[in-house]
């Protein structure tokens, strides 16, 4: 692998680029960043080997639906601690509830109980905004997820307030929730949730693997991490969006585990936009571009 000279690392490390692994993927991923019309953050990181490469790894970002999943993990630990069974019915008040991209809300009021397991996995693969306030309602607010989050010292993930005033916190002045730094991840934050989750070391077994089912299992955002990755290959993520407000888009992200070719291993990469002027397909383009740099890359 190419060796950087002073002059090159200087010039990485001035433009928010990480050296290591190799700097063919940093430079790759900088070029695509500057097409955006805002700002890029990504983060990859092999499982097995803990290469590591990011771009504004450490800087902040909105979590849009990308909350989810702390939000998911929070839930499962305490079905792992016994205060809840993941086959338990919840009840849907209607205080939860929107139609805004939600299955649960369209079924509720003929339908008020869930399992619990159900509204999980709507939650985290089809990103469901009914499911997400009943389960924030049920873990005891946003404080307690975060509060979770700081227990198992993952520190670059933040929840502060439910999706919904997130949104509606956007929606009133986009520029002033661009630069909140409450309910963001970093880029290099999240690659280490994922890490500690596949690796198992935050739930029990039983919990990773469903967890890992679900993430599996999304279908929104189908043209961001997978893309442009061939067919067929395993891809456990969660998507995140906000609204555009004066032609401005909050946030447009995917985070998520890629499993390599070949035995090649697992491949953890967050990838996050913030502030952007062009449209979705354009944003997800830009999403799926540097999950298959990343992916070509040789780990």
């Amino acid at each position: 692998m190419m060796q950087l000279t002073r002059r090159q690392y200087l010039y990485l490390f001035g433009a928010g680029l990480s050296a290591a692994p190799g700097n063919e993927l940093a430079e790759s991923w900088r070029q695509i960043a500057a097409e955006t019309g805002g700002t890029l953050g990504a983060a990859a990181l092999h499982l097995a080997s803990g290469q590591h490469v990011s771009l504004h790894g450490d800087e902040r970002f909105p979590l849009a639906s990308v909350c989810k999943l702390p939000a998911a993990l929070h839930i499962l630990a305490m079905v792992d601690e016994g205060k809840i069974a993941r086959t338990a019915e919840i009840e849907v008040v209607h205080a939860d509830v929107t139609l805004n991209n939600s299955e649960v809300g369209h079924r509720w009021p003929k339908q008020r109980r869930f399992a619990l397991d159900e509204l999980l996995l709507l939650m985290v693969a089809k990103s469901d905004n009914t499911a997400v306030e009943t389960m924030y309602r049920i873990g005891g607010g946003a404080a307690a997820i975060n509060a979770r989050l700081q227990s198992w010292h993952l520190d670059g993930i933040r929840i502060d307030r439910t999706e919904r005033q997130c949104g509606l916190d956007a929606s009133k002045s986009m520029r002033s929730f661009l630069a909140d730094a409450r309910d963001t991840a970093t880029p290099d934050g999240t690659v280490q949730l994922l890490k500690h989750l596949f690796r198992g070391e935050l739930l029990s077994a039983a919990s990773t693997a469903r967890l890992i089912e679900m993430m599996e299992a999304t279908t929104t955002g189908a043209g961001r991490i997978k893309g442009l990755l061939p067919a067929g290959v395993v891809v456990a993520h969660k998507t995140g969006t906000t609204g555009i407000s004066h032609g401005l888009n909050g946030s447009t992200n995917d985070v998520g585990v890629i499993t390599l070719p070949k035995g090649s291993g697992q491949l953890a990469v967050a990838v996050y936009l913030k502030g952007s002027t062009r449209d979705l397909p354009e944003r997800e383009k830009v999403i799926a571009r540097i999950a298959k740099a990343a992916f070509d890359s040789p780990w």
